[in-house]
């Protein structure tokens, strides 16, 4: 296959677009099998309906050019001939006489006229020469292998497909498998009334649709029991009591009344509506420092899904998701974590790396955390800058967690304190620590009540993001002679009191002519810089 050839092919699916006559032809495959179908499974049958197509274009086409000149055929006057030892070359028969020569026996002379006028006189009728079982390929042939084409194209197809497939009401979706509206199953509201009394008897779940559907008792042997499942999953799916909760490829119920508050609504800690992602004009220095800050409100979807798997993944907690039990979900842990293709909460269960601990935990995909790690994080009596690890196991739900243990010692760290007029006092004093943590981002809590209180006190209200920077720059000038301020301290610190991205925080800086950046991402009062 020559390279421009090659190309041309991988445009074809790089480029191919689900057409109308595509979604047709998977409708009409699902009416006749009957069962549903995953994505990949309609990928295949979308590959090999194409393939079809372009196989009988490519015929069409080469019966348009004519057949392929072989001696020992016959040919009647005005046949259109392709000719491989002549460049493929086309023509047509003019005329056909008998052949002068006793050494080749019996044959006829076949006159041709190519496209460019010019004629040539041909052999044929003549059985006994080697062009005969000459096999040709077309220089313009490519050999299209369905495996190449799933190597190479299988992701993208899968895109367009999805977004194609929900565009139309005709094939509906659970989970990432498809099957036809029309021919569903009727599950009567009594079904889905005993469904939510049995998940209510599970503490809300998560319950695996197989055990669902025996509790139920939906094994009529004379149904399809695929089809039945899928009409069930449907069912559940529409209905606002359930929740799926389930990773890719596994279909797991839940009581939507029955999930944790803090999975309905993020908690007031890390709540927040904007993101600001990282400018693109950020130098290579201080774009790497704030990407790895790790602030989930950093990144786009896109971003943070948009990556490859690990095993491990580390994680320094910053104060509103130490506060609020919760990791965030970054292009750094979401790595690791368990992907759901439809769940907007997925249940999860950690394990206690050291004592086998069940920690059960949700990943709260819309507003990018996951939570219920409270009581482990004071278990591990852990500190915000506190590092944690989690690492995959074999099942996609389940995920180890552990912190670096340290025997307990008393260390020089950033302490808050709560002042008589309720703001923030930061002192160097020596605390126990018992996990290792990020020096810059650890800090001590001695009066958690009193920094709840400052968080309740400003529901409703907006301070200024100035004011709070003027007045942690000056509590944290404190801890240094030459009172310069690093940007990490300054980011942990602020997010104290306030949820702030690490974005807004350096545009913050950037743009007040009264803080003077000093270098190595260090920063100083102006008025102190003139002492």
């Amino acid at each position: 296959m020559g390279s421009g050839n090659y190309n041309a092919w991988k445009s074809y699916w790089a480029n191919l677009e689900i057409t109308p006559s595509d979604l047709n032809q998977l409708a009409n495959y699902l009416f006749e099998k009957e069962e549903p179908l995953s994505i990949d499974g309609l990928i295949q049958v979308l590959t090999d309906n194409r393939l079809k197509e372009r196989e009988a274009e490519k015929k069409s086409k080469l019966d348009e050019a004519g057949e392929l000149y072989l001696p020992g055929n016959a040919y009647e006057i005005g046949t259109k001939l392709r000719f491989p030892e002549f460049d493929w070359k086309q023509g047509s028969v003019i005329s056909n006489h008998p052949g002068q020569n006793t050494a080749l026996g019996d044959f006829t002379v076949t006159e041709v006229q190519f496209e460019d006028g010019t004629r040539q006189s041909f052999a044929t009728n003549l059985l006994n020469h080697a062009l005969n079982t000459k096999i040709y390929k077309n220089p313009d042939d490519v050999e299209e292998d369905p495996a190449e084409i799933n190597s190479l194209f299988a992701s993208t197809l899968r895109t367009k497909l999805r977004k194609a497939l929900e565009k139309q009401t005709e094939v509906v979706r659970i989970a990432d498998t498809w099957f036809p509206r029309s021919l569903l199953i009727d599950i009567s509201k009594g079904y889905l009334n005993l469904a939510e009394a049995i998940l209510d008897a599970h503490e809300g779940g998560p319950l695996g649709i197989e055990l669902l559907m025996k509790e139920l008792e939906l094994t009529n042997e004379s149904q399809n029991l695929k089809l039945l499942e899928f009409s069930l999953n449907y069912a559940l799916q529409e209905d606002p009591r359930f929740d799926e909760v389930g990773t890719t490829g596994e279909i797991a119920w839940f009581l939507k009344r029955l999930e944790p508050e803090a999975v309905l609504e993020p908690p007031v800690y890390i709540r927040s509506n904007t993101i600001v992602p990282l400018a693109d004009d950020l130098d290579e220095e201080s774009f790497k420092l704030l990407y790895d800050l790790d602030d989930e409100l950093s990144f786009t979807n896109d971003e943070i899904n948009e990556v490859d798997q690990e095993d491990t993944a580390t994680i320094t907690l910053t104060y509103p998701h130490w506060r609020s039990g919760s990791i965030p979900v970054t292009p750094n842990s979401n790595r690791v974590l368990p992907s759901a293709l439809e769940s907007e909460n997925v249940k999860i269960t950690f394990i206690d790396k050291q004592t086998q601990q069940p920690i059960s935990a949700w990943v709260v995909r819309p507003h990018n955390y996951v939570i219920g790690l409270r009581d482990w994080y004071e278990q591990q009596n852990l500190i915000p800058g506190s590092r944690i690890e989690i690492s995959k196991t074999k099942h996609p739900s389940t995920m180890l967690i552990s912190s670096e243990k340290k025997r307990s010692n008393k260390e020089w760290i950033k302490t808050v304190l709560v002042g008589a007029d309720g703001g923030l006092v930061f002192a160097l004093l020596r605390q126990p620590v018992y996990a290792g943590f990020n020096e810059r981002m650890a800090i001590a809590i001695t009066d958690q009540e009193g920094i709840d209180k400052i968080w309740q006190n400003r529901l409703g209200r907006t301070t200024p993001l100035k004011s709070d920077v003027f007045r942690m720059m000056n509590e944290l000038a404190k801890l240094n002679s030459q009172h310069h301020v690093h940007f990490v301290d300054l980011y942990a610190a602020i997010n104290v009191i306030r949820r702030t991205p690490p974005m807004e925080l350096l545009e913050a800086l950037s743009a007040n002519p009264e803080i003077i950046h000093v270098g190595d991402h260090y920063y100083h009062m102006a008025d102190q810089g003139k002492e």
